[in-house]
C-alpha cells in the first residue's frame, strides 16, 4: 500500500513540476520574442500600446512573472534530480534580465543584448531540467 502512495505522489510531483517548467519556458520565450519583436510591433502599433511594451513598467512585470515561475521549476527540478547545472544557466539568465532593467542606460551589452542572453539561458537552463527530470 505504501509503495502504492508513493508511486502516487511520485506522479503529482511530476505533473505539477511539468506545468512550472512549461510556464516557465512559455513565460522565457516570450520574453525573448517581446525583445527581439518590439521594434516591429512599435512600427505596426504605435502610441499607446506601443509605449507600454517599452516602458520599464513592462519589464518590471515580465520579470516578476518570469523569475518566480523560473526558481519554482529550479528548484523543484534540482528537488527531483540533484542537478544544480540547470539552476545555475537559470539563475544567471535572471541576473541578465535584472542588468538589463537595472543598467538599461548603462549597460555594456545593450538592454536587448542582455535580455535575449537572459532568456537564452533561461530557455536552456529548462530544457536541461526537463531533460533531468524525465531520465
Amino acid at each position: 500500500m505504501s509503495e502504492r502512495c508513493e508511486s502516487r505522489d511520485h506522479v503529482r510531483g511530476g505533473l505539477l513540476a511539468d506545468i512550472v517548467e512549461s510556464t516557465a519556458i512559455s513565460a522565457s520565450t516570450l520574453c525573448m520574442i517581446h525583445c527581439l519583436a518590439l521594434p516591429l510591433l512599435l512600427f505596426l502599433l504605435p502610441g499607446l500600446l506601443g509605449a507600454f511594451f517599452q516602458s520599464e513598467l513592462f519589464h518590471i512585470a515580465a520579470l516578476g512573472l518570469v523569475a518566480p515561475a523560473a526558481l519554482a521549476a529550479f528548484l523543484l527540478g534540482y528537488r527531483r534530480h540533484g542537478a544544480a547545472g540547470p539552476a545555475i544557466l537559470g539563475v544567471g539568465g535572471i541576473a541578465c534580465l535584472v542588468m538589463a532593467i537595472l543598467n538599461s542606460d548603462h549597460a555594456l551589452l545593450g538592454e536587448t543584448a542582455l535580455t535575449v542572453i537572459g532568456s537564452l539561458l533561461l530557455v536552456a537552463g529548462h530544457g536541461w531540467n526537463w531533460r533531468k527530470r524525465v531520465v
